[in-house]
């Protein structure tokens, strides 16, 4: 176990494992591999976007509601959330993001994730540049000397500088950073313009460790930082007026199936983990987040009110998809064609496959009961009724 005393960021980007180089991306790659090392992390495509990606990496549970799940679930107790398990510590908090505060209500949602202050444009945040997408690197430029003094400080970032699309002529922080990724000239012009948006992250977070180490706290504090989604806006699609498939040109092959498509990176780092070599190996996604900072928090929580797991326990690493698909270390089964494909050297009967999609089953009808019949708001109340 690994507690440390303070949190920082988790972090909103249309991030992909392949923007993270030792070259492009030093300190994105600092983070990945000298942090603990997931060689395999998914994030589903849940629908609705951003906000449902969002609501898996915090709460823990299978978003339902569509675009609707944020605000149906703020109407509960979130009691379990790292921003309420942290505020309840003591620790300072706050929640910043640098586009409107509005957006997604978020202005109405994030203070039920746990957080004391949401601060966005709009919303405490109007000094930043007024361009779309904004600077995630302002942001931080911003923001950061309101809590680096304030230990032990739970600090919740949602980033936007690597929202699509990805030309010069729609993307404010393609057409800032083009000229750092013009020698890449192996990619066209489209996936050179989404490397130079998210360089605009990679900034953000150079400064950010520069400040925690200048400050002396590095050693003390755990980055968190989660995608919401796979890069969509690379699709062919008249959406983003694609003509071709740039996905399919990041990725190196087509991305036919959910285990292709949303394949992605999960950071979390501390500079006194640096030279432990932590690596997972087993399949990990957005949904195991939640358990596994509680447990390297040391703080209390029932992991059977979650649907993810703790990545250093023994529970089956299972990562399943809204559409019953799933993977574990064993294999994966795309529910549609009701094809399992076993990992390589691996063989399980068919009660294996029956198994384990009863429980992908189960974990998806319970993230529903708890969203539709507000089971939290009672679970809490129950909790916190004085004893007869």
């Amino acid at each position: 176990m690994v507690i440390v005393k303070k949190l920082t960021a988790k972090l909103k980007i249309e991030l992909s494992a392949e923007l993270i180089d030792p070259e492009l991306t030093p300190t994105l790659y600092r983070m990945a591999t000298k942090g603990i090392q997931f060689k395999e992390y998914y994030q589903p495509a849940w629908g609705a976007s951003t906000t449902s990606g969002e609501f898996s990496n915090v709460i823990g549970l299978v978003p339902a509601g569509g675009g609707n799940c944020m605000m149906e679930a703020a109407e509960q107790k979130l009691f379990l959330t790292m921003g309420h398990q942290l505020r309840n510590l003591g620790y300072y908090s706050t929640a910043y993001h640098n586009h409107f505060h509005d957006f997604y209500n978020r202005h109405k949602t994030h203070k039920g994730l746990g957080y004391d202050r949401f601060i966005a444009r709009g919303m405490g945040m109007d000094e930043i540049k007024a361009v779309w997408p904004e600077s995630d690197l302002e942001m931080m430029e911003l923001t950061i000397d309101q809590y680096i003094d304030k230990q032990p400080f739970s600090i919740y970032y949602m980033t936007v500088s690597g929202h699509c699309p990805y030309l010069t002529t729609d993307n404010a922080m393609t057409r800032k950073n083009m000229e750092k990724v013009e020698h890449l000239t192996q990619y066209s012009e489209t996936i050179r313009g989404y490397f130079a948006s998210q360089l605009e992250l990679e900034y953000a977070l150079t400064y950010l460790v520069q400040r925690l180490e200048e400050a002396g706290i590095a050693d003390d504090t755990v980055i968190a930082l989660g995608t919401d989604h796979y890069p969509y806006g690379l699709e062919n699609s008249s959406t983003w007026n694609n003509t071709k498939d740039y996905l399919a040109e990041l990725y190196g092959k087509k991305a036919d199936d959910c285990f292709t498509r949303d394949h992605n990176a999960l950071i979390i780092w501390s500079g006194c983990i640096e030279d432990m070599g932590l690596q997972i190996d087993d399949p990990v996604y957005s949904l195991d987040i939640l358990p596994t900072l509680s447990n390297l928090f040391g703080v209390e929580y029932d992991s059977r009110l979650l649907i993810g797991r703790d990545v250093f326990s023994d529970e089956l690493p299972v990562v399943l998809w809204p559409n019953y698909s799933w993977k574990t270390d064993k294999g994966s089964y795309n529910f549609s064609t009701g094809t399992f494909t076993p990992a390589e050297g691996v063989q399980v009967d068919e009660s294996y496959v029956e198994y384990v999609t009863s429980v992908v089953r189960n974990k998806i009808t319970y993230s529903r009961s708890v969203q539709e019949n507000n089971y939290f708001n009672y679970l809490y109340k129950l909790m916190n009724e004085p004893e007869e």
